[in-house]
This record gives structure tokens, C-alpha cells and sequence, in this order.
């Protein structure tokens, strides 16, 4: 018997879309890890940048924005396997068979990444406006707050997953009945 959703049109779109998502992520992964060694060994130009009457030393000011790139590195890690577990679940919804206990497991995975995403923003923005703090003249600004829509999205998460768990033990049920 043929699989309906084989050639889903939204279901390719979305394969497509997470392997994009996912590139972009990685080159962003890269870039992080790539700008801290950059960020050191551009102290004077950052010294030359930073407020004459700035409360933070240089050292200060270079260890801060290398914390927050580190922290944002987390993130975006977090969130490409975020769209990894979202693309295994898209490929079995594509097999026909998506009620399977490792996309409860994976959805459960999503739902602690996406609270995970938040809690490690936090200090990101909280860090960043003290290093933004040693720049006062070049008009930096940084946005502290929770996302409620990523809290949303976890809570609906898990709620899935349970979904996808009961309706796996149904299925197995009734597999065990035939």
C-alpha cells in the first residue's frame, strides 16, 4: 500500500525549510566560534570604540563579549537541533508513520530547547548591556524580556508529545489485539 503523504507538497516545503534553517544555523554556529578569537586579537580597535569614562576595564569589556558569544553559540546549537528533531519528525509523518514513541520523545526535546533558549537568553541580554555599557558613544541597545509565544510553543510541546505518546500506546494496543 502507497503512502498518501510520500510527495506532500508542505511536507517537501517543510524538509526543505529545515535543512535551510539548519545551514543557516550552522554557518551561524561557525561564525560565533570563528569571532572570539577575532574579538581578541582586535583589543585596540576596541579600546579605541570603548567610552573614555567607561566602568569596565578592557579585559572586562573583551571577557563579556566573548560570554556572550559563547552563550550565543548555545543557542544557536539549541536551536539546530530543535529543527534536527523537527525534521526527523516531518520525514516519519512522511512515512506514514508518525505515532511512534521517539517523536513523543523528540517533541519533548523541542519543548525543553525552547525553554532552554529562553533561560540562556537571559543572561545574554543581561551580559550584553554591560558590555554595551563600555560603549556608551556608539548608541548600542539591548532588548531584556521572556518571550511568551516561546513559552506557548514549550507548553504546546509537551502537550504533543503526550499526544504522540498515547497515541503510540493506542496503536500498540490495538497492534497487540489483532
Amino acid at each position: 500500500m502507497s503512502n498518501p503523504l510520500a510527495n506532500d507538497a508542505l511536507l517537501k516545503f517543510g524538509r526543505i525549510l529545515t535543512v535551510i534553517v539548519q545551514a543557516l544555523l550552522g554557518l551561524g554556529a561557525i561564525a560565533l566560534i570563528i569571532a572570539i578569537p577575532v574579538i581578541w586579537l582586535s583589543q585596540s580597535h576596541i579600546a579605541e570604540a570603548m567610552s573614555a569614562d567607561s566602568s569596565l576595564s578592557l579585559g572586562a569589556t573583551l571577557g563579556a563579549i566573548t560570554v556572550v558569544l559563547l552563550l550565543c553559540f548555545v543557542i544557536v546549537s539549541l536551536a539546530f537541533v530543535f529543527f534536527r528533531n523537527l525534521k526527523h519528525i516531518i520525514d516519519s509523518v512522511g512515512e506514514g508513520d508518525p505515532f511512534v514513541p521517539e517523536n513523543s520523545r523528540r517533541l519533548s526535546v523541542m519543548g525543553w530547547i525552547t525553554l532552554g533558549i529562553q533561560v540562556v537568553a537571559l543572561p545574554v541580554a543581561g551580559i550584553g548591556l554591560l558590555a554595551a555599557k563600555a560603549f556608551e558613544e556608539q548608541n548600542f541597545t539591548v532588548d531584556v524580556d521572556l518571550d511568551l509565544g516561546a513559552i506557548i510553543l514549550a507548553v504546546t510541546l509537551f502537550i504533543l508529545a503526550r499526544v504522540f505518546r498515547h497515541g503510540a500506546l493506542m496503536r500498540a494496543d490495538l497492534e497487540g489485539t489483532v
